[in-house]
């Protein structure tokens, strides 16, 4: 099957017209001289650390700062001097997420002695698609594949989603080595009986692309259309089991709170306080340390201190917990750099709002605020009654367009049809809501899963929606106008235009495809006012193609590693929605990377 062929080349070259922008220590063994926690100790997920300086002022006061973001909130703290303890280790992992996971067992399998940092009891699951490229089980199984000059093109695309305000080499870097992890990955997997299955569903536009490079485990037998258990609920914890069997040294309910380096600035080690009783014990680390804490999505003031964009228009926060920053700031008190913020990470567009509350903190986290359909592409229109977009494309694209809109939300309208709509519409990837052959079909979230049927669709999305009081329902438009809150003439007259450019099968207000210029035209019509819902961030730390830290010159940091959220240089403004899984396929490649490095000296096994 010539998946990449038929599927990718024809729209490469188009993408480009119509993406979107968006956005030091001292003392080797007795003290670090870089800072001890003095306001908060973060309880979360995917973080290793929680060394968090939480100033709220950081946000009202005038900053004299020369640099791009508020340098006070980084400021480095004093060293730590009352060491209890004292453990040699070749390699110290920080994080127990999707990129701590494979750092730590990845180290491991190559030999190396390894400690293993997670202020949490437990690995963190999180996102479950990993995108790689020229797998063995993609050739084998699947038949799909991809040339060079193919993987040229994806790269290039990836690179017009950040505008090129990236680092192309790191983005070449996981099209060509991605594979190889993957067949890795595979094949610990196998080793505890869990599966790989490629997602070959794919969407296919003139403008947008999806090629075949989804993977996603699975442990029992796979269901044709599902909804099957998947992703890293069931990965990380055979990663930890496979760490367990080559005697890593977990440090869970441990947080780590500063970087060791000697007088050349080369990091040997990292202080960790034990939770339980506040006792410091140093972890030195002969070849590297790596940080993998998940990036700062759950840490407003951190937000505010890096002129975070989109900050003020989250909704939902639900990947937010325990991300904190604290791998980005123990990394730059080391002297290593951070990205310049470009623009939103990784959110979705299915942040059900209460029209009672404001958008902007503080924002909710809970399961009841999100609406899956919102990634469907209905009628979107503003608080005015106003159409203002093409509701088609990648769900950042379509979040940049609502929260530039007043009051920074809008509202998703379609009618009792929706059953045939979101068949004829037929998203993808985590967006899908109607399950397919050659898709996943997974569970996302409780009671979250693509359907087969009428009934299933209204079980697992509408009658919660409606349940919870986010979800209306009215037997008019006007009295869903009434119940939203917006302009009645103006919606009606909205939905007339959009009604007549549907019956005209062309969008010659902003260009919607016209299989997806549903009418809206048959009660009860149904209305919902959505935003932003942040995942992750994804500027961080940069580092160069060995996976080490850097600073503002370019210059390695020596021992110093940092993958995932925390490191920076891939992503860009806006994230690359249709390549499913990249931001885990790129921590899943570069964890074994660094790894690699921190062992043998080199990438290259």
């Amino acid at each position: 099957m010539d998946v990449s062929r038929r599927k990718f080349l024809k729209g490469a070259a188009a993408t480009a017209a119509t993406v979107a922008i968006g956005g030091v220590m001292a003392g080797c063994t007795k003290a670090a001289d870089t800072g001890q926690d003095t306001n908060n100790k973060a309880n979360g997920n995917g973080n290793g650390n929680a060394n968090v300086n939480t100033n709220s002022s950081v946000s009202n006061e005038v900053s004299t700062s020369t640099r791009w973001y508020d340098e006070r909130y980084f400021a480095k703290p004093s060293p730590i001097t009352d060491i209890d303890e004292t453990v040699d280790v070749d390699v110290v992992v920080v994080g127990a997420g999707n990129g701590g996971c494979i750092s730590a067992v990845s180290a491991a399998d190559l030999g190396a002695s390894v400690a293993w940092v997670e202020q949490t009891p437990n690995v963190v699951t999180f996102a479950g698609e990993i995108a790689a490229i020229n797998s063995k089980v993609a050739k084998e199984k699947f038949g799909v594949s991809y040339t060079e000059e193919e993987r040229n093109k994806i790269v290039n695309d990836i690179c017009r989603y950040a505008s090129y305000e990236n680092d192309q080499r790191l983005v070449k870097l996981w099209a060509e080595n991605s594979g190889r992890t993957m067949d890795w990955f595979v094949d610990m997997m196998a080793a505890k009986g869990v599966k790989m299955f490629l997602e070959t569903d794919l969407f296919d536009t003139d403008i947008y692309n999806s090629p075949a490079v989804t993977h996603t485990v699975h442990r029992d037998e796979f269901i044709e259309m599902g909804p099957n258990q998947m992703g890293s609920q069931i990965a990380n914890p055979v990663w930890e089991e496979h760490a367990e069997d080559m005697g890593v040294q977990k440090f869970f309910q441990h947080t780590a709170k500063q970087l060791i380096q000697d007088s050349s600035g080369k990091v040997t080690g990292i202080i960790v306080q034990r939770n339980s009783d506040e006792k410091y014990i140093q972890i030195n680390a002969a070849k590297g340390v790596i940080l993998a804490t998940g990036g700062y999505s759950g840490n407003p003031e951190m937000m505010a201190a890096l002129r975070y964009r989109c900050k003020d228009s989250i909704v939902n926060n639900l990947g937010g917990a325990g991300r904190n920053g604290d791998g980005i700031k123990l990394a730059m008190w080391a002297g290593a750099a951070i990205d310049r913020n470009h623009g939103g990470g990784v959110a979705f567009n299915r942040a059900a709002l209460d029209l009672d509350h404001h958008t902007g903190e503080p924002y909710s986290s809970g399961l009841d605020d999100i609406w899956w359909a919102g990634s469907q592409p209905w009628l979107k229109v503003n608080t005015r009654g106003e159409r203002f977009m093409n509701e088609d494309g990648p769900y950042d694209f379509q979040i940049f367009g609502g929260v530039t809109q007043p009051k920074n939300f809008w509202f998703q309208i379609f009618d009792s049809n929706y059953w045939e709509d979101v068949n004829a519409f037929h998203t993808t990837i985590c967006g899908r809501v109607v399950a397919a052959k050659g898709a996943r079909n997974s569970e996302v979230l409780p009671g979250v899963f693509p359907c087969k049927t009428k009934e299933e669709f209204e079980q697992a999305f509408l009658n919660p929606g409606l349940e919870s009081g986010r979800l209306k329902q009215a037997d008019s438009l006007e009295y869903l106008a009434k119940q939203l809150g917006i302009p009645e003439d103006t919606f009606l007259d909205t939905v007339e235009r959009y009604n007549q450019l549907a019956a005209n099968g062309y969008d010659s207000d902003f260009g919607k495809a016209a299989r997806n210029l549903r009418p809206v035209e048959k009660g009860p019509f149904y209305g919902i006012a959505l935003g932003n819902w942040l995942l992750c961030t994804f500027n961080g730390v940069r580092i160069n193609t060995d996976m080490q830290a850097v600073n503002e010159e370019g210059d390695a940091i020596d021992g110093l590693y940092v993958v995932g959220n925390d490191s920076g240089g891939f992503f860009a403004n806006s994230y690359p929605q249709y390549y499913g899984g990249l931001a885990q396929g790129r921590t899943s490649c570069f964890a074994r990377l660094a790894a690699l490095h921190a062992v043998t000296g080199s990438i290259y096994e």
